[in-house]
């Protein structure tokens, strides 16, 4: 009888074992495939984008989120303090779904990690975008990065959250080569926002639009938690896709789970397109603008009846010569000198000691004059009522001419400006698809790359204009030939109008190569709904063939993300003329 009690007990216990076990293994599948637990492993397409190994518990982490979560229960079951810090967002999540893991643990949380969150209490973010650097390949889509505040009225003493490319180059061609190609480490940062003020619109002269986001509390606890885990962990880095804007969208899905930001980017992750999808999803509740330090000038440079004198007086700041000018031009010509000599220094122009002793004159004598109220800077269009980024066109003209083109970024001269960057025009894989009368259907051109920076110069700042151009073009409107195009120059122009000259060699290779030299001259203006422009362009080319083409374009706003476009076309190869009129399409997606 006592043998067979303690047989049935044995059973019992044994049967109770396997229930718990039976139990605890479906709740880990469960858990293994929770949307949330994916979002914590960056786990998308099969595999996690996180290619820091250091970052998983289990050999096969990366791929399997069944073994990770099994590894990380078992190293919290085993009491592995270390973990707390290590991985407090996986902390967090597991508290919520197992609660009964942390029943003997004394503390559930990273001791460190509340100590700062006590110290900085962090209670508002924003998603922060400085807009494009025209001078500047790599910049010229902008950029993303957070801010949290501890106070939302004193955002200069808050810190920004960073995703980038740790470079070391300065080697433009391998910059772009490792950048496209996955060549670099990505790593989360955080620093003082002051810094990244001082480093956008001081340095790069760049605006920057302040998205809040309507983040609560527990939703930014959650997303701090997540990146303290991903801190000196590495992701491959890659300009087009997985660059700065992309990965912070796992952090913003780390904040509210049952937002889907990444899924729809898998070929381009362009900045502003990841701002829209974080807008689509109900995140940002307000918008604050800050310009460049050079917008601030060009607005104070308006006020300024002698810009002669005041040029004059910023070569070498005699205080004398501000005696020929009343207290209110004085004013102006003294906050013009002052923010110039910051911009002077900023860029390394000047050397410490000098800068400090100018500086500390000027104050010193604008400290007499009165105080006026803060330059009204015209706020521009927000960037998010832009158009898209990507494009088809339609069009046609004639002699039964008609033709598609489709490019996935980014804009070019005859888009619209509204909510971009005059001057920034930057395409990539734009495919021309031609049918002409009489003629089958040809590739007319295909750009790997064209970029044209037409920087404006004024009386202060004196930037060079460029262009860059790789792909296959037509020459002499016959055979195709790949393309390796260059250009530099100078632009000029006010607010809304632009003018600019280049001067644009270029290399034609097929299996009779030749090269081409040749200059262009254009105007642009832009207005609210329409943009017109004009250009002449003429080119010498190794074969004794000279082109010259006369254009003229009216591009018509039909609605955020159409609009019609008219040019006029006057081409002329050798001595055959051919003169043109094209109506197109444009469709941005």
């Amino acid at each position: 009888m006592h043998t067979k009690r303690v047989f049935l007990n044995i059973l019992f216990l044994l049967c109770y074992s396997y229930v718990l076990a039976s139990d605890e293994h479906s709740l880990i599948k469960k858990l293994s495939n929770d949307p949330y637990w994916h979002i914590l492993l960056h786990f998308k397409d099969g595999k996690s984008e996180i290619d820091d190994s250091s970052f998983f518990l289990a050999s096969d982490g990366y791929k399997s989120p069944k073994s990770e979560l099994n590894a990380t229960i078992e190293h919290i079951k085993a009491k592995d303090m270390d973990m707390l810090c290590r991985y407090p967002a996986r902390i967090a999540w597991l508290k919520e779904k197992i609660p009964k893991l942390f029943a003997t643990y004394k503390f559930t949380s990273c001791e460190k990690l509340e100590k700062l969150f006590k110290n900085n209490p962090p209670n508002h973010m924003s998603l922060i975008f400085p807009t494009a650097h025209v001078n500047s390949p790599a910049s010229m889509f902008g950029h993303t990065f957070l801010r949290v505040d501890s106070n939302i009225s004193t955002p200069l003493i808050s810190q920004a959250i960073n995703y980038a490319a740790q470079t070391g180059e300065n080697n433009g061609i391998l910059f772009a080569y490792y950048g496209l190609t996955g060549g670099y480490r990505g790593y989360y940062s955080v620093l003082p926002y002051y810094k990244k003020i001082k480093e956008y619109t001081h340095m790069e002269q760049r605006d920057m639009w302040e998205y809040s986001l309507n983040l609560n509390h527990k939703e930014i606890r959650r997303l701090l938690y997540h990146l303290y885990e991903l801190k000196n962990r590495y992701t491959d880095y890659y300009f087009f896709t997985k660059n700065c804007s992309y990965n912070l969208l796992w952090l913003l899905e780390s904040a509210r789970g049952d937002a889907s930001l990444v899924e729809d980017f898998s070929y381009k992750a362009i900045p502003i397109d990841t701002i829209r999808k974080v807008k689509e999803h109900d995140f940002i509740d307000g918008v604050h603008f800050r310009p460049s330090k050079r917008k601030k000038m060009q607005t104070i440079v308006k006020n300024i009846k002698d810009i002669s004198l005041t040029k004059n007086f910023i070569e070498n700041y005699d205080l004398s010569l501000l005696d020929k000018l009343n207290e209110l031009q004085k004013i102006y010509t003294l906050d013009l000198a002052i923010a110039y000599l910051k911009h002077q220094r900023s860029h390394h122009k000047l050397v410490k000691k000098n800068y400090i002793k100018t500086l500390m004159r000027l104050l010193k004598s604008r400290s007499s004059l009165a105080k006026i109220p803060p330059y009204k800077i015209k706020k521009p269009i927000n960037p998010l009522l832009g158009h898209k980024s990507a494009k088809v066109t339609f069009y046609g003209g004639a002699d039964e001419m008609f033709g598609f083109s489709i490019k996935p970024a980014f804009t070019d001269i005859y888009d619209l400006e509204n909510g971009f960057v005059q001057g920034a025009y930057i395409d990539f894989f734009a495919l021309d698809i031609q049918k002409r009368k009489n003629e089958s259907v040809k590739i007319n051109k295909f750009d790997f790359v064209s970029i044209s920076s037409l920087s404006k110069r004024d009386i202060f700042f004196k930037p060079y204009s460029w262009s860059v151009n790789i792909g296959l073009q037509r020459v002499h409107d016959k055979k195709l030939y790949f393309r390796l195009g260059g250009g530099g120059g100078v632009s000029y122009g006010t607010k809304s109008s632009l003018f600019y000259l280049l001067v644009k060699p270029s290399l034609y290779l097929s299996g009779d190569s030749k090269f081409s030299i040749g200059s262009k001259i254009g105007f642009i203006k832009n207005y609210q709904r329409f943009k017109v422009g004009s250009s002449f362009q003429k080119r010498f080319f190794s074969d004794s063939i000279i082109e010259r083409s006369i254009e003229g374009f009216i591009t018509c706003k039909l609605s955020t993300n159409t609009a019609l476009n008219l040019k006029l076309q006057e081409d002329k190869i050798a001595k055959k003329h051919k003169t043109n009129t094209v109506l197109a399409l444009f469709y941005y997606f």
